[in-house]
C-alpha cells in the first residue's frame, strides 16, 4: 500500500527513507495521490514534496533515490511543480488531479492460473464467466452516478447519508485475452474507498450469473448502500493505479 505505517513496509514509507538518507536526515513530507490499499500497484502514482533545499540537476536526484529506493519502488518524471495561479494555492498531487486509470488483470476459470502471474493478476472467480456479461455490466458504470453501494467504509470514516459518494466514470471496459485471462480498464474523477475493487467484483459476479443484471441497476440508483450489495470485492493484486491525470502535467 501506498500510506506510511508505523509497522510494515509501504511506498511512502520508502520514499521518506530515500528522501531522508538524501538530504542528511530531514524529514521530507510527501502527499500521493491515492492511497491504494495493501496489495494494490501502481504504476503510475504521483505525489508531491516539499524539499529541504533547492536541487539544480534533477535528473541527478532522481538517479540518487532510485539508487536508495528497494528494488520494488521507483521513481520516475520527477519535476517542479508548476507555480500556482495569481493568488492561487499551490500545485496539490490531489486537488490538482482531474481523473485516475485504473487497469485490473485477472484470470476467472476452473483450475490453477498460471504461477507467474501470481503478483499482478487475481484468480478473481473458480469457474468460467460470460465475457459479454463482464463487458456488459462494465458499460453499466460510465456516467456520474451515486456509487455509495460500491464503497466500504474507510479506517475511521464511516459513510453517512450527508457523505458525497457521487462520482464519474468515462470509461468502463475489457479486453477478453483468452483463456479465461481478462484485462479491466477503468478511467474516472475519483474513487471512493474500495469502490473499483467493489465495482469489478460485482462486473465479475454477473458475468458468472451469481448477480442477476437488473440487480446492478438497482445498485446504481443511489438508493442502495455497500450493505444492499452482496458482491465481494476483487482480490487487491489485480488491481493497479495505472495513471493520474493533471492538466498541467
Amino acid at each position: 500500500g501506498w500510506q506510511r505505517q508505523p509497522r510494515g513496509r509501504t511506498v511512502e514509507g520508502a520514499l521518506v527513507e530515500a528522501f531522508a538518507k538524501r538530504f542528511d536526515g530531514a524529514d521530507v513530507k510527501l502527499l500521493g495521490a491515492s492511497r491504494t490499499d495493501a496489495g494494490v500497484h501502481a504504476r503510475g502514482q504521483a505525489c508531491h514534496a516539499d524539499l529541504p533545499r533547492a536541487v539544480d540537476d534533477r535528473a541527478l536526484l532522481e538517479h540518487q533515490l532510485n539508487r536508495i529506493l528497494p528494488d520494488d519502488v521507483r521513481m520516475f518524471d520527477l519535476r517542479v511543480a508548476p507555480p500556482p495561479p495569481p493568488g492561487g494555492k499551490p500545485w496539490h498531487a490531489i486537488a490538482c488531479a482531474r481523473g485516475k486509470r485504473y487497469i485490473y488483470r485477472m484470470t476467472a476459470r476452473r483450475g490453477a492460473p498460471d504461477p507467474l502471474d501470481r503478483f499482478y493478476r487475481a484468480h478473481a472467480h473458480y469457474s468460467d464467466i460470460d465475457g459479454a456479461a463482464l463487458a456488459d455490466a462494465l458499460a453499466a458504470y460510465v456516467g456520474t452516478r451515486d456509487f455509495r453501494a460500491f464503497a466500504n467504509n474507510a479506517p475511521g470514516q464511516e459513510i453517512t447519508a450527508e457523505k458525497d459518494t457521487v462520482r464519474t466514470i468515462r470509461r468502463a471496459d475489457v479486453v477478453d485475452e483468452g483463456g479465461g485471462d481478462f484485462t479491466l480498464t477503468l478511467e474516472l474523477d475519483g474513487a471512493l474507498y474500495k469502490m473499483v475493487r467493489n465495482l469489478v467484483g460485482a462486473a465479475v459476479a454477473v458475468a458468472a450469473g451469481d448477480l442477476a443484471r437488473d440487480r446492478l441497476d438497482v445498485l446504481l440508483s443511489g438508493d442502495a448502500s455497500r450493505c444492499d450489495n452482496p458482491a465481494l470485492a476483487a482480490p487487491a493484486r489485480g488491481l493497479c493505479l495505472d495513471e493520474v491525470f493533471y492538466d498541467d502535467f
